[in-house]
């Protein structure tokens, strides 16, 4: 989940989803690649979440501590979903020239997902708002790429020099990269604006866009105030709807790739 662009929903969107595709019976590890670890917080609380050690998290992968798996993976509390964790440390490695960064660094999200890809049906990496060395990390790391965005000017800003940062990742160190779609977030269809912007990305990338949109609800607000995804608060709401539709058309997409056959990380 990656868009140059805060406050799109990528943290949202991945909280959510997983606890959906958890329900739909797969296995989910996620990680937690921002600083700012809110998704971390999202699931055990702010001061939870800061009482971490940074050893035992992913500050410890961008480190090079090679650590044990069962150091930094941690059960989120809901079933089907493991986490590592985020932390304010990893920004120590956060440059903005990720590809200068050594090599092992820059692919030291790829190297642990090795040691543990056959635990997991999916891998889904919350990403900062930017195009640093963490953000690369999880492109050198995935299979597909999920970009997340407001139908608004400002929410759809990020597409092009994201593009350009998957380019570059896919003529060096994964070439298999691609990408699964844009994913247009907190959408409100009574706003005429989001009615034209959503028309206008359908016109510039066409299937490229999922079909599914995630809507502006307060549910999922809610719902990770009670530290749950959608799904596990509110089954049978709208917004758990909308989800779960999600949720589905990306396995469908996954399949048109051929590539359910393995662990899959986004």
């Amino acid at each position: 989940m990656l868009n140059q662009k805060g406050g799109v929903g990528k943290t949202s969107c991945t909280h959510h989803l997983a606890g959906t595709l958890a329900l739909m019976g797969r296995r989910v590890l996620l990680f937690d690649n921002d600083p700012q670890a809110s998704l971390s917080q999202g699931f055990w609380g702010p001061v939870a979440a800061r009482r971490i050690d940074p050893a035992e998290t992913i500050a410890a992968l961008y480190a090079g501590d090679r650590p044990f798996p069962e150091q930094v993976i941690k059960p989120t509390g809901i079933d089907g979903i493991d986490l590592v964790a985020g932390s304010r440390q990893a920004t120590d490695f956060n440059v903005p020239r990720p590809f200068e960064a050594d090599y092992e660094v820059q692919t030291c999200l790829r190297t642990f997902l090795a040691e543990v890809s056959d635990r997991y049906d999916l891998v889904l990496i919350d990403c900062p708002p930017n195009l640093h060395l963490c953000s690369w990390a999880a492109l050198v790391a995935s299979d597909h790429l999920i970009v997340p965005l407001q139908p608004e000017d400002y929410g759809a800003q990020g597409i092009v020099d994201v593009q350009d940062s998957v380019a570059l990742v896919q003529g060096g160190p994964n070439p298999e990269l691609s990408l699964l779609g844009y994913l247009i977030t907190m959408a409100a269809p009574r706003k005429t604006i989001h009615q034209l912007y959503e028309e206008r990305l359908r016109a510039l990338y066409g299937s490229d866009v999922f079909e599914a949109k995630v809507p502006e609800s307060v549910d999922f607000v809610e719902a990770i105030a009670r530290r749950q995804p959608i799904a596990q608060y509110k089954g049978k709401s709208a917004a758990a709807k909308a989800i779960r539709a999600l949720a589905e058309e990306l396995e469908s997409r996954l399949k048109a790739k051929g590539t359910t056959n393995r662990t899959e990380a986004a």
